[in-house]
C-alpha cells in the first residue's frame, strides 16, 4: 500500500521547483499553485528525501499524511495514551479473572468454615485466578467425594468477580425406634380432624373425640375365628387441639433503629459534665462507643475519642383494642414456634382482658389443627 504525503513548498520562482520536480521524474499525483511562491504537491513519501536536493532557497513542509502512514504517526503522537490504554485493557482483563469474592449461601457457619478450607485447599479464594468449566467440576467432585457424610449436592456459579457457592447439606438419618408390632394411639385429647390409615385397623372416625391415649389404628385384627393378627399400624392422625394462654403484652412500644450514619470527635468529660470539643456535635438520638485518649487519676477528668451511631426511636402507645390484636398475633407466633405439630390454627377467642398501668392481661382460647399420631409396641406376650 502507497503511503503519500501532502508538502508545501515555499519560494521565489516556485515555477523554476516545479520544473526541476519534472525534470527529475518525481512523481507527482495532485497539484496546486498558491500565487507565485506556494506550491502545494501530493507525492510518494518515498520520494520526500529528494525534494531536499533542490530545496537550498525553499522551504518545504509536510502537511498531511495519507495511508498506513497516517495512522502511524497518529500512533506515535499519542503513544502515551495508547500505552496507558493498552495497560488498562491488560489490567481489567487480568482483574475479570480473577476472584474477589466467595459467598457461600448457606447459614450453618460449621458448613461455611468446612466448605471455605476445602475451596482454599484447591486454591480458590479472593485474588486467585478463576478456574476453568472442566477445573471447577473435578473441584466440585473432589469436595463432595471428601465430604460425603455432610455435603449431599455442591455447585460454584461465577457472577462476574465473584463465586456463589449453593449446597444442600446431606441430612443424618436419625435412628429410628424399631418396634414389633405397633398401634397408633392420640398423644393428647382432640377431635379427629383426619386420618390417614396405610397399614392396620382405623378403630376411630373423623369427627370422634379421643382422649390421650386412646387407640386409632390398631395394629391387632381378630379374625371371625377369634384369632389375632398382629401388624405394625402405619398412618397419621390430625385432631383439633385446645390451648388456654395467659399473655401479658406492652401498652407502649419502643424500638430504636441505627440508620448507618456516623461521626467521630473528642468530648472533655468533667465533674459528669460531657463537654464536646473544635465545634463536635452529637445527632439527636445515638449509640456511642469512647476510646479514652486522656484520663487522670487524680482529678474527675477524661479526654476520648468519640463514635457516634445515629438512631431512630420508634415509640408507639397501643389502644387496648390494637394491644389485643398484637397479643393474639404474639400467641399465635409463639404457639407455631414452640410446637411444630401444628399445621393450623383455626380459631382465636379472647376469654378475658385487665388494663394494667403499662400492660394489658389477655386470656385466649386457641383452636389448632394438630399431628396427634403416638406410636406404641404392643406387647404380644401379655
Amino acid at each position: 500500500m502507497h503511503n503519500f504525503i501532502k508538502v508545501k513548498i515555499e519560494g521565489k520562482n516556485i515555477n523554476n521547483y516545479l520544473k526541476w520536480l519534472i525534470k527529475n521524474k518525481i512523481s507527482i499525483h495532485k497539484l496546486k499553485k498558491d500565487g507565485k511562491n506556494i506550491l502545494y504537491i501530493v507525492i510518494d513519501s518515498k520520494e520526500y528525501s529528494n525534494l531536499k536536493k533542490y530545496s537550498q532557497n525553499y522551504q518545504i513542509n509536510i502537511l498531511k499524511y495519507y495511508g498506513t502512514r497516517k495512522y502511524l504517526n497518529f500512533i506515535k503522537k499519542n503513544i502515551i495514551i495508547f500505552i496507558s490504554m493498552i495497560i488498562s485493557i491488560i489490567v481489567i482483563f487480568i482483574m475479570s479473572k480473577m476472584i474477589f469474592s466467595i459467598d457461600i449461601v448457606y447459614n450453618d457457619q460449621e458448613i461455611v468454615k468446612l466448605l471455605n478450607k476445602e475451596l482454599s485447599n484447591h486454591n480458590i479464594k479472593k485474588y486467585k485466578f478463576k478456574k476453568n468449566y472442566d477445573e471447577l467440576e473435578k473441584i466440585k467432585k473432589d469436595i463432595l467425594d471428601n465430604n460425603k457424610e455432610k455435603l449431599e449436592w455442591l455447585e460454584i456459579v461465577e457472577s462476574g468477580t465473584k463465586y456463589i457457592v449453593k449446597l444442600v447439606e446431606r441430612k443424618k438419618e436419625t435412628e429410628q425406634k424399631k418396634y414389633g408390632y405397633r398401634s397408633i394411639i392420640a398423644s393428647k385429647s382432640a377431635i379427629i380432624t383426619s386420618i390417614k390409615s396405610f397399614e392396620g385397623e382405623k378403630v376411630k372416625e373423623i369427627n370422634d373425640y379421643v382422649k390421650k391415649g386412646d387407640v386409632i389404628i390398631s395394629g391387632i385384627l381378630e379374625k371371625p375365628t377369634g384369632e389375632f393378627i398382629y401388624k405394625n399400624a402405619v398412618g397419621k392422625v390430625y385432631g383439633e387441639v385446645w390451648y388456654n394462654l395467659d399473655i401479658d403484652y406492652p401498652l407502649y412500644y419502643k424500638e430504636e433503629y441505627v440508620t448507618g450514619n456516623t461521626k467521630k470527635g473528642y468530648v472533655l468529660n468533667f465533674l459528669n459534665k460531657r463537654i464536646p470539643l473544635f465545634g463536635y456535635s452529637s445527632y439527636h438520638n445515638f449509640q456511642k462507643n469512647d476510646n479514652i485518649v486522656f484520663e487522670s487519676n487524680i482529678i474527675p477528668v477524661n479526654l476520648v475519642r468519640e463514635k457516634q451511631y445515629e438512631t431512630i426511636i420508634k415509640e408507639e402507645i397501643y389502644m387496648v383494642e390494637t394491644a389485643t390484636n398484637q397479643a393474639i398475633k404474639y400467641a399465635k407466633e409463639k404457639l407455631l414456634k414452640n410446637n411444630n405439630k401444628i399445621v393450623e390454627i383455626k380459631s382465636v377467642v379472647v376469654l378475658d382482658k385487665k388494663v394494667k398501668e403499662s400492660t394489658i392481661s389477655v386470656k385466649l382460647f386457641v383452636s389448632v389443627v394438630e399431628d396427634i399420631s403416638k406410636i406404641v409396641e404392643i406387647d404380644i406376650y401379655n
